[in-house]
């Protein structure tokens, strides 16, 4: 009974806060598109919204560790591994406004999908070979323009925790704008937060770990499939290494 009461109370908050943003962040876009090419005040906007939702549920302890490597003013493809739908949500933990590349299916979560297209987020088919050309292209857009792009190169959530194989998308966009990787390693969304009926579980510890940067200098030259499996790698073995509870 106590869990269900404590879910009421978050999913309570969580349905406040997007009633009252929903507007907020709808009027920031239409006062500032025209002269903020960048959408910088709206992605500030949106880090707030998405942090709150970890900072001030109790039973959520987000770590963030490395977080000093991530340059202020320097741009980025951010590369993670996927467990579930809340990495989504602890990756505003990082402070750094970016762009996701998201599937379609996304886009029409009502509230949050809605403010996905205000921000330029970049909708992807994985199925559909044009629409990761365009993707491509729009990426390249996006990063040229020095704004950060978040993508989950395992396309999809992992069923057993076990890093899936990396598509080639994101490090052909970090090949094709010189943009340096920015490796991040998540742990703790793989434990279940929420039932399937949407009740809270108990305390979660999840980390993010931010690894060093990867500059262009250091890939320029290696096939794009390989520089995929390089950084899987880079995953992996941070994974393996990494103490358990």
């Amino acid at each position: 009974m106590i869990g269900i009461i404590r879910s009421f109370i978050i999913w309570l908050f969580i349905l406040l806060t997007i009633l009252f943003f929903t507007p907020v962040f709808t009027l920031t876009w239409l006062t500032t598109v025209l002269f903020d090419s960048r959408l910088y005040l709206l992605s500030k906007l949106a880090l707030f919204w998405g942090s709150l939702y970890t900072r001030l549920n109790p039973l959520w302890n987000v770590t963030v560790i490395g977080k000093e490597k991530i340059k202020k003013n320097d741009t980025y493809v951010v590369v993670a591994n996927h467990q579930a739908l809340e990495d989504i949500i602890v990756m505003y933990r990082l402070g750094k406004p970016f762009r996701w590349v998201s599937k379609a299916d996304v886009f029409k979560i009502p509230f949050f999908g809605w403010a996905m297209y205000l921000s330029g987020d970049i909708k992807l088919n994985r199925t559909s070979k044009t629409s990761i050309k365009k993707m491509i292209v729009d990426g390249e857009q996006v990063l040229k323009k020095g704004i950060t792009l978040f993508i989950f190169p395992e396309g999809t959530r992992s069923k057993n925790g076990q890093l899936g194989n990396f598509k080639e998308g994101a490090f052909k966009l970090a090949q094709n704008t010189r943009t340096p990787i920015l490796p991040v390693f998540i742990k703790g969304t793989n434990d279940d937060l929420l039932s399937k009926y949407g009740i809270f579980k108990g305390k979660h510890n999840v980390v993010l770990k931010v690894m060093n940067p990867i500059p262009y200098s250091q890939f320029k030259d290696i096939d794009t499939a390989e520089l995929a499996k390089q950084v899987k790698i880079i995953l992996e073995k941070e994974q393996n290494n990494f103490p358990s509870d």
